[in-house]
Order: C-alpha cells, then sequence, then structure tokens
C-alpha cells in the first residue's frame, strides 16, 4: 500500500457522511440479523405453546425432541425444523451460516472495516437476509396461521400474492427513508403529521 492509499482511506474514513453511512448500514444489518435469530427461534417455539399457567408459558415437552434435540444451537435447530416442514431449503440454512460469519466480522472487527472499507457485498447480504425472513413468515402465514384461524375456513382460495408481511413493510419503510429522494424519504413523517393533526 503506497502513502495515498493511506490517505485516500483516511479521507473517507474521516468524511462525516461517508462514516454515518457505513455505519448505519453496518448496524443495521447485526441488527436485521439479530432479530431474525430471535423471531425464527420464537415462532417455532410458540408453535408448540399449550397454554398460560401460574405466570408462564407452557410448552409441549415435544419441543426438546423435535426442535432443540436437532442441534445445540436453537436457532440452527429451529432452522432445520423449518427445512423439514418445507419452508426452507438446505441452501437457505446454508446462506444463514454465511449471515452468521459476516455479522461475526462486522461485530468483531467493525473499526477496521469503517476504516479500511466495508465489503462490497454487505448490501447484497443485507438483502438476502431480508429475503429469508419475508420467505419464513409468508410461509408461516401461509401454513400456520391461517389453517388456525377460523375466520378463514369459509375462504377457499387465498391470494398468495397479496400477502404482505411486516418485514416487507418495514422494509420498503428503510427503502424509501433511505433512497435519497426528498418526497419518498419524508412522505411517511408528513403522513403521519397529517393524520394526527386530524
Amino acid at each position: 500500500m503506497n502513502a495515498n492509499d493511506n490517505i485516500d482511506k483516511w479521507l473517507d474514513f474521516l468524511d462525516p457522511e461517508n462514516f454515518k453511512g457505513n455505519l448505519m448500514i453496518s448496524s443495521l444489518f447485526i441488527a436485521s440479523f439479530e432479530s431474525f435469530k430471535d423471531y425464527v427461534v420464537e415462532e417455532v417455539r410458540f408453535f408448540f405453546n399449550t397454554g398460560f399457567e401460574n405466570g408462564e408459558y407452557t410448552f409441549d415437552p415435544t419441543y426438546n425432541t423435535k426442535i432443540i434435540a436437532k442441534d445445540r444451537s436453537p436457532i440452527k435447530a429451529s432452522l432445520l425444523w423449518l427445512e423439514e416442514m418445507g419452508a426452507i431449503s438446505s441452501q437457505d440454512i446454508g446462506e444463514y451460516d454465511n449471515f452468521r460469519q459476516f455479522r461475526n466480522k462486522l461485530s468483531h472487527e467493525l473499526m477496521d472495516l469503517l476504516f479500511e472499507g466495508l465489503p462490497e457485498k454487505l448490501p447484497n447480504m443485507f438483502v438476502k437476509l431480508i429475503d429469508l425472513r419475508i420467505k419464513i413468515e409468508e410461509w408461516w402465514i401461509l401454513n400456520i396461521e391461517i389453517p388456525a384461524n377460523p375466520d378463514f375456513d369459509s375462504e377457499e382460495d387465498i391470494n398468495e400474492e397479496g400477502i404482505t408481511t411486516s418485514t416487507q413493510i418495514f422494509y420498503r419503510l428503510f427503502k424509501d427513508m433511505l433512497s435519497g429522494d426528498e418526497k419518498k424519504a419524508s412522505y411517511y413523517q408528513n403522513e403521519f403529521k397529517q393524520y394526527f393533526k386530524k
């Protein structure tokens, strides 16, 4: 590395907008990864919920034999169960392992990466992580929530294209607010203000 390369890195690192942008996307990926883990583990766990007694939720003992026994990691065990159920594929589980390694690198080497430059694949990895969560959410709605909801008993055909998950809504919100398009970026805040003026 020559002296000019080092100067350029310092200039990029010390640029406030560049620094804030890099810190934001790194933090967003780490937070989204942790949220993904919590979502998967809790959703699968509560599939085995049997009620609420003495101030605590109760769970079917088969949760331990059908889920926890699959892997010492609750998230990995839950993903393996989802694969068995047809919600995701073995390739998706491989992607999760990539996300985990990527998250660890960001968490443990963040200051170095902010100076040296973030991995070019970070935005793509973020999109893949969100896509995997949406894939699981859509499957869960169609195969768990709708069949268990008597309100849908009279529905012969469910329009899968019409299903919008909470993650899709927030993802659209993030994209618009970070788009650089002032009209899109301020749309939600303006609508919120208008609503509460009524």
